[in-house]
């Protein structure tokens, strides 16, 4: 539902939410006894927020998704949308209190919820494979000229160039965009998902990439959250593609990070570290962690 200039801040009071990276402003918005999410930005035009309300809004699941409730021009120089406000603590800052059984049940929660996103289907376009093979070489691009010259990312590279053909033919859906323990929250025993404005569309094992933002903090709830999702053991062509995606990402975080967010560095070159490390059995599609859970 489209309201333009809601005059939020006469009918509640307003706490700005500083947490993440995003470039939208956050706020608490308290009206009565009610509580919101309101996200406003500079940058996003009315047709970008409505498109964003509309996709949201098509996620199939009830509960576990903070869904839009309206969107507008906020004044003259913003626009917004407005979320439910999901009550609950960040999970990232709990989950090292948590048992190995809860934090595997949390990622079974958090498969399901997954599954449910990519219940939606984007527009298939015939030259799918083919744009992403553009993106392969755009990212490579970059690292080179930032001569970049590690021999792990380099060996990664030419892993993609010999796999990128499974690409090819993959169904295409609705992705969070940024699917990862820092953008859920937890109340009680239940997972809630948050922060869709990084929203896009794709192969659906390709929402995976930043898988090591879940398996460096719990391999319990990465499993668990695979296999809610696969509702069982995942196939094996999810783990040739998945490497394949995760290389990609890999090959090009740190020229993203060198070019628009010099202080994430640090953090990206150890993300980006790490799943090269997952990947040291080059013989085995099947990342390091998860291999250590099907030994013991």
């Amino acid at each position: 539902m489209r309201v333009d200039n809601p005059h939020f801040h006469e009918k509640g009071s307003m706490h700005r939410i500083t947490k993440g990276w995003s470039l939208d402003e956050k706020y608490l918005l308290t009206m009565g006894k009610e509580q919101f999410l309101l996200r406003t930005s500079t940058r996003k035009t009315l047709a970008q927020q409505e498109e964003e309300y509309q996709w949201i809004s098509s996620i199939p699941a009830e509960e576990g998704v903070g869904k839009p409730l309206q969107y507008g021009l906020y004044d003259q120089e913003k626009t917004y949308i407005l979320y439910q406000y999901l009550k609950g603590e960040d999970f990232l800052s709990v989950l090292p209190s948590l048992t190995e059984e809860l934090q595997y049940d949390l990622g079974l929660q958090a498969g399901d919820l997954l599954s449910k996103i990519h219940q939606v289907e984007g527009k298939r376009k015939e030259e799918d494979a083919l744009a992403y093979g553009r993106k392969i070489a755009r990212k490579i691009k970059k690292f080179q000229e930032y001569g970049l010259e590690d021999p792990a990312l380099v060996q990664a590279m030419d892993y993609v160039h010999k796999h990128k053909h499974l690409i090819k033919d993959r169904p295409k859906v609705l992705h969070h965009g940024d699917f990862h323990v820092g953008n859920m929250i937890v109340h009680g025993k239940e997972l809630f998902v948050v922060d869709f404005n990084r929203y896009d569309f794709g192969d659906p094992y390709e929402e995976f990439d930043r898988i090591t933002l879940n398996s460096d903090y719990s391999s319990d709830f990465t499993r668990g959250l695979l296999h809610g999702y696969f509702k069982g053991v995942p196939p094996l062509s999810f783990w040739h593609l998945l490497k394949i995606y995760r290389y990609v990402n890999a090959i090009g975080s740190i020229p993203w990070a060198l070019e628009y967010s010099l202080e994430s560095l640090p953090f990206v070159e150890d993300m980006v570290k790490k799943t090269l490390e997952d990947y040291e059995d080059l013989e085995s599609p099947l990342p390091k962690w998860y291999q250590e859970h099907l030994s013991l």
